[in-house]
């Protein structure tokens, strides 16, 4: 429903007045949907728009499996603290996805662009990608009625520029859409496949070498976060001689990270046996149904038989207009010199 337009609030009306229970509600009572709902239960399972949002984010429903994503300060110290993207734990492809990886990726480009809560009206190609060039905020999209005729017409505006001491914008957006659709086949055509496609090709060509050097980077993560756990393990074991700790919670604190340093000695031991694959060269028929894959994004790409979404953020960052009406397209890419 979000890859088709949906906004998150949309969605979240859909889900409850069709009483489908929240994955909480799911959990404890097993039910998926309530088709004779009993309106004097006490307790609401109704969807909410934070759980939808973390659910378009979550790789789990793309078969990757994530981990290391909060960690303890010490076993002094309860408090919890979220880690960072760059040092969690990403293992690809672990079990079978239920969710297509284009549909995925679609989603988050969206997501990114135009934030998580827009309750959406109207399917607007370059929604999230039009700044104004004074001020640097997000143009707004606005339908407006002609004084003479009752038609309606869509503009692309900069709301609120007289607070903030900023010009006005005023520019037809039907128009507009497609002057840039006519600059992305030019740019397409000229640079595509001497730039853009050729570096990514590129890049899959040596993805052998790419996931070696992500697994490596993996093992020696895990293997510091082993070697944490066992500082931590003679650390209280001193506690306990000094008398700062007691028996049964050294007993007890020391269980619970020995379990957790099992767990990380297990996925080291997969990890390692996935590079050793690799490095024998087991990797080739997936190598070869990517560069496929690659293949037919790249013909229908080329294509262009009709502008998505996802295709455009891949190639445009932003586009700022300025009071002049003049254009500014910032890409993701180098132009070609």
């Amino acid at each position: 429903m979000y890859a088709n337009e949906h906004g998150t609030v949309e969605i979240v009306n859909y889900l409850n007045s069709y009483h489908y229970l929240s994955p909480t509600g799911y959990r404890k009572t097993g039910i998926i949907q309530e088709i004779y709902p009993d309106l004097s239960h006490k307790t609401n399972y109704n969807w909410n728009e934070v759980t939808i949002c973390n659910m378009l984010k979550n790789e789990v429903y793309i078969g990757n499996t994530i981990q290391n994503k909060k960690t303890v300060v010490s076993y002094k110290v309860k408090k919890i603290r979220t880690v960072g993207k760059e040092n969690q734990i990403r293992v690809n492809n672990t079990h079978e996805p239920i969710i297509d990886k284009d549909v995925f990726e679609k989603v988050n480009c969206i997501l990114e662009k135009r934030g998580t809560n827009t309750k959406l009206k109207y399917n607007y190609l370059l929604r999230g990608l039009l700044y104004c060039y004074h001020c640097k905020r997000k143009l707004q999209i606005v339908i407006k009625k002609s004084k003479r005729n009752a038609k309606s017409h869509t503009y692309i505006t900069c709301t609120g520029h007289k607070i903030r001491n900023c010009y006005p914008i005023n520019i037809n957006y039907e128009n507009f859409e497609k002057y840039i659709i006519c600059i992305m086949k030019n740019i397409v055509q000229t640079y595509a496949d001497k730039e853009i496609f050729y570096s990514v090709y590129e890049k899959y060509k040596n993805k052998t070498f790419d996931i070696e050097e992500e697994l490596k980077g993996k093992i020696k993560q895990l293997e510091k976060e082993i070697y944490e756990i066992n500082n931590n393990i003679d650390k209280m074991y001193m506690d306990k001689l000094k008398g700062v700790l007691l028996e049964k919670d050294y007993i007890r604190y020391s269980q619970k990270i020995i379990f957790e340093r099992t767990n990380l000695m297990k996925q080291k031991k997969e990890l390692e046996q996935k590079l050793i694959q690799i490095k024998e060269g087991n990797g080739y028929k997936n190598k070869i149904k990517e560069e496929r894959e690659l293949d037919k994004l790249i013909e229908n790409f080329l294509k262009l038989e009709k502008i998505d979404k996802m295709y455009l953020y891949r190639l445009i960052n932003k586009i700022e207009i300025d009071k002049d009406k003049n254009i500014y397209i910032y890409f993701n890419f180098s132009k070609l010199s």
